[in-house]
């Protein structure tokens, strides 16, 4: 490897891509395709122009910092468009160049990524809002006793939504509930569940039950929109109103009372 000093002598004909990542928990947006896994966004534009030969040297604050949510298979991509393009990797706060097509910086920088350490991060549970921030999927689940809750966040007009649904491990979605972040807080304070701890991201690997979730929760709330139409103008300002599937409330009021008091 070299010390940065080197790229004031290489042909710059190409642009310079400035790429910097942390774990800040702040809003994002995710990447996701079938056979690599999910990266950031930015890490996608990133390869897609490392792909078009649009770059010649991509600088980082530090090179490990692109692998930071990024899966195995983004990273491979990107370390075989940078060898296949000749692009250099400049590490600043090291002062290290990395020129992938040379054995030993290759071995070096694949050094910084481990794929076991991706997995532990991407699957830890953590405080709420890092776990929406960090799903592609904009969305986050947790477990209490016997039940399951899935956070799913919406851009609004003024201000994000969220959808809250829950239901028995194991079984489809009984309740589902809709408001503001702080409405949203409100709404699992009785369940015993805070935003700060025990949140998992939804991985792209649930898609389908995401999926299955999500048309159950358009279902619903289409339901629930029809019944209270006659009402709505009676509802006091900022009602929550519980969405229950029909034909479950009466079948199951007792199961849903033994699992923790799902009465609402």
């Amino acid at each position: 490897m070299k010390s940065l000093a080197f790229l004031e002598h290489v042909d710059h004909d190409r642009k310079v891509a400035i790429y910097a990542a942390e774990h800040d928990g702040k809003m994002r947006n995710f990447a996701y395709h079938e056979g690599l896994g999910e990266c950031r966004e930015t890490f996608s534009r990133l390869l897609q122009g490392v792909q078009q030969g649009e770059i010649g040297v991509v600088i980082t604050l530090d090179a490990a910092c692109l692998s930071i949510e990024t899966s195995p298979g983004w990273m491979e991509a990107f370390i075989q468009a940078v060898k296949q393009h000749q692009v250099l990797i400049g590490d600043h706060g090291h002062d290290l160049v990395y020129d992938l097509r040379d054995g030993e910086d290759e071995a070096q920088f694949r050094a910084l990524f481990s794929p076991e350490e991706y997995e532990r991060a991407r699957s830890a549970p953590r405080p709420l809002g890092d776990a929406i921030a960090q799903s592609p999927f904009a969305a986050a689940t947790i477990e209490r006793g016997e039940n399951w809750f899935l956070v799913t966040r919406f851009e609004g007009k003024d201000a994000p939504i969220y959808s809250l649904s829950s239901g028995a491990i194991g079984q489809d979605m009984d309740m589902l509930m809709l408001g503001h972040w702080k409405e949203l807080l409100d709404l699992l304070t009785p369940y015993g569940i805070t935003e700060e701890e025990g949140w998992c991201p939804v991985p792209p690997e649930r898609k389908d039950w995401l999926s299955r979730t999500q048309q159950q929760e358009d279902a619903m709330a289409a339901q629930s929109a029809d019944a209270m139409e006659p009402h709505r103008g009676s509802l006091p300002k900022g009602a929550h109103v519980s969405v229950i599937l029909p034909g479950s409330g009466h079948a199951r009021g007792k199961q849903r009372r033994k699992r923790g008091g799902r009465s609402r």
